[in-house]
């Protein structure tokens, strides 16, 4: 499964055609041949090496709002499988 992701346009190179988009810090070069008129400080979606959709300020930070989110909970859940883990080792070595 692919998905997109907000991404805010901090670079383009008009004569190939290419942007590079910040992913919270990691940046990425996405082909424009979909979208026109995409300028520095906007934000895109970014999909299988393309940017596949203006969004507006508005939606994007909602989006990445809602990222942030999930890498919380992810992040949460991973602690919590490690615990988990730890706890059943630990049992086992205590057997």
């Amino acid at each position: 499964m692919c998905i997109a992701a907000p991404a805010q346009v901090v670079e383009i190179n008009k004569e190939e055609n290419t942007l590079y988009a910040d992913f919270g810090g990691a940046r990425q070069m996405a082909k424009m041949d979909l979208l026109d008129d995409v300028e520095i400080g906007e934000y895109v979606l970014i999909h299988a090496g393309y940017a596949i959709e203006k969004l507006s300020e508005e939606a994007a930070k909602e989006s990445l709002e809602a990222w942030e989110e999930l890498l919380v909970m992810l992040e949460e859940e991973d602690r919590e499988m490690e615990k988990a883990r730890q706890e059943h080792l630990d049992e086992i070595n205590n057997q």
